[in-house]
């Protein structure tokens, strides 16, 4: 995943260079020239990690800061300050106000690259130790929750359904009934893919074509695919190294990947899958031209009990990144350019 970096100075000179500077690193960059700009850009942008420059019109980096670092939304966001200043007074509030770093103008570009990327590979393992609390949390709920949940949920949901079967049609009754069962039903699938998350197959892992097992997936999601009316576009590198796979599983995750894709797009949306290579491993891409993600949400996909969809348990990213994981594989999901629609990558070790 391509991180996004906000940069705010209030120097236009400044500003453009390390624009530059960061864009011909791989990263991107957002902009704003003073620390109102800089807090309503986090806000609404999420980025992965700010440049702040301390000394600017209307409010200052260490008020800029203090704002961001108080928002549960954006505490997490690594804080780089700039300055001018030598003075230790300077650096020790920055600091106070929850800067995680600072560097000192004129700065050295390799110095500050370098300080960038280990920030954000702090940030990124914080981020995957928390999901790890979380899934040991869950897995130790779910066991409980299994046997305590799924007996009454289904004696109600059998219930509702013989109410259902008593009252007549233009029977008020009925359609409370109707909301009971539809609610019971939604817990009954919260439990079985909370059970299915810490109880994932364990079989054997074999050889596998990848364009077999993705076209396998897309037949199992082809109803959702003609409901949508969908275009599914297939760009296949069929020179790419076979995969050691969980097939099982491995389909679990395609099959919940592909079914996120086609909910996104809008009537006639299009999905494009495409595999590729390199010296990470074998590449899979899903890219729709749905509507995108909010940038807020992006940081909370795979975390258990998340969703942005209006029904749904949250538990299909969480399960589909512990099945890539198991396979020493890793997953992004970003917004392509202005949110005109999602890009998922997975990464899977080569036999090669």
């Amino acid at each position: 995943m391509t991180e996004t970096i906000l940069i705010v100075d209030d120097n236009l000179d400044n500003v453009t260079l390390l624009d530059k500077v960061l864009g011909g690193a791989g990263y991107r960059t957002l902009k704003a020239y003073n620390g109102e700009e800089a807090v309503k850009l986090t806000r609404e942008k999420y980025p992965d990690l700010i440049l702040l420059d301390i000394m600017m019109p209307v409010m200052d980096g260490f008020t800029a800061c203090e704002i961001i670092k108080k928002d549960d939304t954006t505490k997490h966001i690594p804080i780089l300050m700039l300055t001018a200043k030598q003075e230790i007074i300077d650096k020790v509030k920055g600091l106070e106000v929850g800067a995680d770093d600072y560097i000192t103008k004129p700065f050295d570009f390799r110095e500050l690259l370098a300080r960038v990327k280990s920030r954000l590979k702090l940030a990124h393992e914080h981020q995957r130790n928390v999901s790890q609390v979380r899934h040991r949390a869950l897995s130790r709920m779910v066991e409980g929750m299994e046997h305590e949940i799924r007996n009454p949920v289904v004696s109600i949901g059998g219930f509702a359904r013989r109410i259902l079967d008593a009252f007549p049609d233009d029977d008020r009754k009925k359609e409370y009934a109707k909301v009971i069962l539809k609610e019971t039903e939604r817990i009954e699938r919260m439990v079985k893919q909370s059970a299915a998350l810490h109880g994932l197959s364990s079989g054997q892992k074999i050889e596998i074509d990848i364009h077999s097992l993705i076209d396998e997936a897309l037949a199992q999601t082809a109803d959702l695919s003609k409901q949508r009316r969908a275009l599914i576009e297939r760009h296949y590198n069929y020179n790419l190294p076979p995969v050691f796979l969980n097939h099982e599983n491995m389909l679990v995750a395609l099959v919940q990947l592909i079914s996120n894709g086609l909910e996104a797009i809008d009537d006639g949306g299009k999905l494009v899958i495409r595999t590729s290579s390199d010296d990470t491993g074998l590449k899979i891409e899903i890219s729709d031209n749905g509507h995108g993600i909010n940038p807020q949400d992006l940081k909370r996909i795979f975390d258990p009990f998340f969703t942005s969809k209006r029904s749904g348990a949250g538990m299909g990213l969480p399960l589909t990144r512990e099945i890539i994981d198991s396979h020493q594989g890793t997953i992004s999901i970003e917004n392509r350019p202005d949110r005109q629609g999602v890009r998922v990558t997975v990464t899977l070790p080569s036999t090669k």
